[in-house]
């Protein structure tokens, strides 16, 4: 199994939130979002492959071209980010592998795992990447 770095969602979540504030018309090359947000241009490119490969964003080919949101930032959840990221969220071992844990069912470390996870997921879902949206004036 792949697990992705934390890395992954902060960048993802940095580009989405950057392309957010430009607004809908607005798009920049790789290139130009890596420049910007201080990112690898390959890692860039990872990310913008990945959210795009899962509907979060759209590209634009040719010289004009660039990366732009296919969600509007009001619409778009964290959670979608980085569930598109691949977010796979797992505390601890006894919610990953049935029988890993030999306490009876229900074990309330067990339970208090999923009702952790389950709050973390309903926050993520709850916040926008509009929240979160910012311009080139942030950055200065």
């Amino acid at each position: 199994m792949y697990y992705l770095t934390k890395r992954d969602y902060d960048y993802a979540i940095r580009i989405c939130a950057y392309l957010a504030g430009l607004g809908e018309k607005s798009h920049f090359s790789i290139q130009q979002l890596s420049s910007k947000l201080l990112i690898t241009k390959p890692f860039t490119t990872k990310i913008v492959y990945q959210l795009k490969k899962n509907n979060i964003l759209k590209t634009i080919r040719g010289k004009n071209g660039g990366v732009l949101l296919a969600i509007k930032p009001e619409e778009l959840s964290l959670f979608q980010i980085c569930k598109a990221m691949g977010l796979v969220m797992r505390v601890s071992e006894c919610i990953n592998v049935d029988g890993f844990c030999p306490l009876p069912a229900p074990c309330n470390i067990h339970s208090f795992f999923i009702e952790q996870e389950n709050q973390i997921i309903e926050k993520l879902k709850i916040k926008t990447i509009n929240e979160f949206a910012f311009t080139d004036a942030d950055i200065k």
